[in-house]
């Protein structure tokens, strides 16, 4: 705030008190030993070079009064008042720079979290298109290890970068949007957890099939290679090779539970709830949609302005409320000498409460 008149006066005079001082001194002994010359020297020899002397020290301080009062004093004061405006202008531009270069920061900060969020939502979404139109155990492991693992640790980077951020705070519900993010993060959290607990005997399927089409195919070539030179129809060649295949293959004994690779993924609930439809019929919303593509978006919302307001209807369901206050204990509780566990993941408990997953 802009100081008052009386506040740069006193300003004013504490800087110059020593000469005011002084001055002060000075005016005060001209003018008492004026009029003690005036008052107690009468009849004395050299009247009037006492008499002068006296008018001098009168000038002197009447000459020191004027200055103090107009010269410097009104002058000063005049100076002073242009230099407090002066330094008040410059303390509001460098505040006002401040204040935009911190809001710029922020601006800054939430835009490269958004673009994060993007290529985590982009990643993912790649990842269930291929598992979905491949229907292949190989497809499913590469993708889980090359976009939702790295998703999941870009998402716990960014909930660690904002809890991390010391100066004004890029978003105002911040607390709103770390849950949204593990909401996020647990989702793909049961994803990778049923990958590591089921995928070797994905693997195991899948290099069954593909063992058992190599074979297929060598079997055929060794039927079309004896069939080269015959003059025999192609209905002889379709009944040799049937006949070949046939003999080749009726001792195999394939397990029931190995007949198709996709028939094992569909076992798993969470990657089939992954790869498949968003929405049922009776417009029930998946996982997927519920405990990661909406709170994408909700997390967007939140970043598009430090002043959103979290979205109402979404922070009421999947006891969105219930994980806010644990944000809060969880919190201060890493803050304590309390002991940390297992159990004080925020992660853990919307994986185990809100998906069901058992550890």
């Amino acid at each position: 705030m802009a100081k008052s008149s009386f506040d740069r006066l006193l300003t004013l005079v504490k800087r110059y008190q020593y000469i005011l001082w002084a001055g002060g001194l000075i005016f005060s002994l001209c003018v008492g030993a004026s009029l003690w010359i005036y008052y107690h020297l009468d009849n004395w020899e050299n009247q009037i070079y006492w008499d002068k002397l006296a008018e001098f020290l009168m000038e002197v301080g009447q000459t020191m009064l004027g200055a103090v009062l107009i010269g410097g004093g009104l002058g000063g004061v005049f100076n002073f008042i242009i230099e407090e405006q002066k330094k008040e202008e410059d303390a509001v531009k460098e505040r006002l720079k401040s204040m935009q270069d911190s809001r710029d920061q922020r601006r800054a900060f939430r835009r490269d979290i958004r673009r994060r969020l993007q290529q985590v939502h982009d990643d993912v979404e790649l990842a269930r298109v291929l598992i979905k139109s491949h229907r292949s155990g190989r497809t499913y492991g590469e993708e889980i290890r090359a976009h939702i693992m790295p998703s999941n640790i870009a998402l716990q980077d960014i909930k660690k970068q904002l809890l991390e951020v010391k100066d004004a705070q890029p978003v105002r519900h911040i607390q709103e949007l770390h849950v949204s993010l593990t909401f996020m993060s647990a989702y793909l959290s049961v994803l990778i957890a049923e990958f590591s607990k089921y995928y070797l005997e994905i693997a195991n399927i899948q290099q069954y099939q593909d063992t058992l089409a190599e074979r297929r195919r060598q079997v055929f070539s060794r039927v079309l290679e004896q069939n080269v030179g015959e003059q025999v129809s192609p209905q002889e060649q379709q009944q040799a090779f049937i006949d070949h295949t046939h003999e080749h293959f009726q001792t195999e004994d394939i397990p029931d539970r190995m007949e198709a690779v996709w028939k094992a993924m569909g076992q798993l609930d969470y990657v089939w709830d992954f790869i498949g439809d968003l929405r049922s019929e009776a417009g029930k919303a998946s996982n997927y949609q519920s405990f990661f593509i909406d709170h994408h978006f909700h997390c967007f919302r939140l970043l598009r302005d430090s002043e959103n307001s979290p979205n109402e209807e979404l922070c009421t369901q999947h006891d969105f409320t219930y994980y806010l206050q644990q944000l809060e204990r969880l919190t201060a509780k890493k803050k304590s000498d309390e002991p940390i566990t297992k159990q004080d993941s925020l992660t853990r408990m919307v994986m185990v409460r809100g998906l069901g997953y058992g550890f």
